[in-house]
């Protein structure tokens, strides 16, 4: 990535202020071309579809494209009981982060309403339906009048790590009476440890002035000939 892209990158992550990686934290949903494990869950409505978008993203070049047919939907799921370094991550963290992008001209909500994200479950050793509901912070309703980008935090009951055997987080989608359903953008999905702090994109050096070029040393004047000694 040449410095260009990097400084552009920085400019629109600070612009649209969505919440950056730390360095604890584990991305648990990226969709770079792969669906990362993640699976339309099996009470989703007929009709819902997902599949990594080349756009919209936060994180990379891909964001998750998914459509909903109605409302208060379990919509997706991810399932990290086969993936040790997911379950201890989950038995660790504080809270679940998911940032959200909506585009404007894709829905028509007259009279309805919409939120980015409902709710998560969390199923795991710990209880088998722990409903979460994003923090006061998150900002979580959309009038559909412009795009939106923002980023859904939830804070996360505390686990036992590292004995868990079982971790699922249902995504759970919400919507009424809108005209037309557009498309939610998911990007940057991660559990994120307490104490870890942000990492930092290294701003980029400034070119050093060009030095001026050293001066030479005078070269040193010939000797002249010493003249023939007579014998």
């Amino acid at each position: 990535m040449n410095k260009i892209r990097i400084i552009g990158l920085v400019i629109l992550v600070t612009t649209i202020g969505l919440a950056g990686i730390s360095c604890g934290d584990t991305v648990i949903g990226n969709w770079e071309d792969s669906n990362d494990e993640w699976t339309v869950h099996s009470e989703a409505p007929e009709g819902t579809t997902m599949h990594p978008f080349k756009g919209n993203a936060t994180l990379g070049n891909y964001s998750l494209k998914l459509n909903v047919p109605t409302g208060w939907q379990k919509v997706i799921q991810c399932d990290l009981s086969n993936e040790t370094k997911y379950l201890e991550a989950l038995g660790k963290a504080k809270q679940f982060s998911i940032d959200v992008t909506l585009v404007a001209k894709e829905w028509t909500l007259g009279s309805g309403w919409i939120k980015p994200l409902e709710c998560i479950v969390v199923q795991d050793d710990m209880g088998d339906w722990q409903q979460l509901e994003p923090t006061a912070d998150s900002d979580n309703s959309w009038n559909g009048t412009e795009d939106k980008k923002t980023t859904i935090t939830f804070d996360i009951p505390p686990q036992t790590p590292p004995d868990l055997t079982r971790g699922v987080i249902i995504i759970v989608t919400q919507y009424d009476a809108v005209e037309k359903a557009g498309s939610f953008y998911y990007d940057n999905a991660r559990l994120i440890v307490p104490g870890a702090e942000p990492n930092k994109p290294a701003a980029p050096k400034a070119a050093e002035p060009n030095k001026p070029a050293e001066a030479k040393p005078a070269a040193e004047p010939k000797k002249a000939a010493e003249p023939n000694k007579t014998k």
